[in-house]
């Protein structure tokens, strides 16, 4: 088996408790673990709101969608949520095929998936009794 096309992932934080992480390039069995271990340390530095940013990926296997639900799973149960910015018909139809799409509020660009977030904020927000800190708003 050969292994496909290696995935770069950059992140960056917009605020104490929001970030971004962009993958590009093929996301499979070989390189998910890479993608995996840079959402999972946002959540553990407390990151609950998390942009994946995948306008770049070229391709997707249940692997990275694995990691992506997980990872929604994660921030929810931190009091966040994730937002997939996405828009190549290839990887949207795993998105509808898959069930995801909803699940993992896939959009088509970081400022939809950016808007998403802040308006899962907001109705967390008002649903808690908090105040919503998110800068992605």
């Amino acid at each position: 088996m050969q292994e496909g096309e290696s995935v770069r992932i950059q992140t960056r934080d917009v605020d104490e408790k929001t970030a971004i992480c962009r993958a590009s390039g093929e996301l499979d069995a070989y390189t998910a673990p890479e993608l995996r271990d840079a959402l999972t340390a946002l959540v553990e530095q407390g990151r609950r709101w998390i942009v994946a940013d995948l306008t770049e990926l070229t391709y997707l296997d249940s692997t990275g969608l694995g990691i992506l639900v997980g990872t929604a799973k994660q921030c929810r149960q931190a009091g966040g949520d994730l937002s997939v910015a996405c828009a190549r018909k290839n990887l949207l139809r795993i998105f509808q095929i898959s069930g995801t799409q909803e699940i993992l509020n896939v959009v088509a660009d970081v400022e939809a998936a950016t808007a998403r977030l802040a308006e899962l904020c907001e109705a967390h927000a008002a649903d808690s009794g908090e105040e919503a800190t998110s800068d992605a708003r």
